[in-house]
This record gives C-alpha cells, structure tokens and sequence, in this order.
C-alpha cells in the first residue's frame, strides 16, 4: 500500500528527475486481478479526512471493474500531478491546475470533471477577517497579511495570484505574503488572528461550515473568482483505452443521489471532459509565467 510517507516521497524523488511519460506500460495485476492506484488530491482539510470521506467512490470503480486498489492522498495537491508524471499512479484525482501542469509536461489526459451540487464548476475565494475595511479587492488590502496555498494548487494559489498580476499587483510587494498553507491552515490562522486573509474555494468553505470546521461568522469572503472547472479525473498518457471508456462510463453513469454517498458533502457526480474545458486555467498559468506557451 501507498502511505502517505512512501507517497511523498515517490513524489519528491520525481521532482528531481525528468518526467518522461511511461505509454508503453500496461496495467499491474494483483494474483489475477487488475490492480489500480488511485490518488486524490486534498480535498478536504486533511489527508485522513479527504480518504474517510472519499474512499468509497474508489472503492466502488474498482469493485465495478472487478479490481483491488490502493488509495493516496498526500498533503500537496502538486504531488499528486508529480506521482501521476512518474508513473505512480493510475487513476488520479487532480485540481485543475495540477491536471494542466501534468498534461503540459508529459501528456496526462482528463476523462471526466467533478460535479459539486449539480455542476462542473467552482469559484476560487479569499476570506478574512470579518471588519477589514476592504470595499474592493485587492485595492484596499495593500499591506495585510496574506496566505496563500502551495503553488501547485488552483484555487489556492494560482487563480487568486493570476487576478492579482492581471490586477496590477505584485503580490510579494503589496501583502506580507505567505505561501504553502492548507485551506484548513488558513482558515485556522484567520479564526485566530493570525493572518488577515486566506485563500480558499467555495466547495471548501460549504465542506468546513457543514462540518463545523468553521465558524461563519469570523471568516468573511472578499473576493469570488470567475467560474472555473472542477477537479479533474485524470489518466496517465498511454492509458488502456478500453479500460478507460470503461472507468468514463461507471463514474458519469452514477446517479447524483448515488454519487453523493459514495463522496463528500456537496460532490455528486460526474461528466465527460476534454483538455478544452481547462483553458481558463492555462491562461491564468500564462499570466503568472508558471506555463511558458
């Protein structure tokens, strides 16, 4: 089994070598039976929490292919794209931006998009502290305590850090910034006064306020991205083509009723996805020089 020490540092390890794609591979086999590794960004405030409430959607594809399985999910969202480079994992749950980075270096391909309450969209969030005295954002926060998420997450850091630059703003310059933090992290340090503003995702702020993780009245939000695209289920280049039709077929299939049980709150299907669907976060990639073509 992956732990999540063995997977960080697969992870690691992979920073450090070039990614080359594995197409040529075919899938492992466990005494007879097809064998899947499956990874999931974090998606919820911790890693034990993202698998206690999500392991039943992977635990129910493998069981409809006739398969075993093994799950990860590591504390970086870049990790999970970096193992799934590497040849580390077969069916991968990743942010938006983790998909682009890994379609962009070695070819990694999206096959469905999440549904969160119906739709494949989400929008990237900053809270703060309730009474800043902020009417426009970024205007009016210009030296406040900023912390944003790891650079290998979208809504996290690349959504908001692309609307800065686009703004004008260079964020290192105009906030004390900080960078590498949770979405639990953050919403943590802005109920202590620890930090003025944090970013986050509406799916995650309705998963923390559902399960009493936070407190509503002492995180307000600020700013609200544009729409973008939900996670993205990804496949390494080179997948088994009919066993991918497959996977496609048994996730969109599921009715939203039966979906919501097998996942956490709020998330409650699927729908067929291609490269297309994720422009807006190749271009926010291109604003922040993160993606150089």
């Amino acid at each position: 089994m992956i732990t999540r020490r063995h997977f960080g540092a697969l992870a690691a390890s992979a920073l450090s070598l070039p990614l080359v794609a594995d197409a040529a591979r075919g899938q492992q086999m466990r005494n007879g039976k097809l064998h899947l590794r499956f990874a999931i960004a974090p998606v919820r405030p911790t890693p034990a929490i993202t698998i206690k409430e999500f392991e039943p959607v992977f635990r129910y594809l493998a069981g409809e292919l006739g398969a075993t399985y093994e799950l990860a999910s590591p504390e970086s969202w870049a990790a999970v794209s970096v193992a799934m480079s590497n040849g580390h994992v077969d069916i991968g749950w990743l942010g938006p931006w983790g998909y682009v980075l890994a379609n962009q270096r070695v070819g990694t391909e999206v096959i469905a998009t999440v549904k969160y309450r119906g739709k494949p969209s989400y929008h990237a969030i900053i809270e703060g502290r309730p009474g800043l005295p902020i009417k426009e954002f970024p205007k009016d926060a210009k030296g406040l305590k900023l912390s944003l998420s790891d650079q290998g997450n979208t809504s996290g850091w690349l959504i908001p850090y692309a609307f800065l630059v686009k703004s004008g703003v260079d964020p290192r310059e105009f906030f004390q910034l900080r960078e590498g933090a949770t979405f639990g992290n953050n919403v943590s340090m802005i109920q202590q006064s620890l930090i003025d503003l944090g970013s986050n995702m509406d799916r995650g702020r309705n998963g923390m306020i559902e399960a009493g993780e936070m407190d509503p009245a002492k995180v307000a939000v600020y700013w609200t991205s544009e729409e973008l695209p939900n996670d993205a289920i990804c496949v390494p280049k080179g997948f088994d083509p009919a066993l991918k039709a497959k996977i496609l077929d048994i996730l969109v299939s599921l009715p939203e009723d039966k979906a919501q049980a097998l996942m956490g709150s709020g998330y409650n299907g699927f729908v067929p996805a291609t490269h297309t669907d994720y422009g807006i976060i190749e271009e926010a990639g291109r604003i922040t020089g993160k993606l150089k073509s």
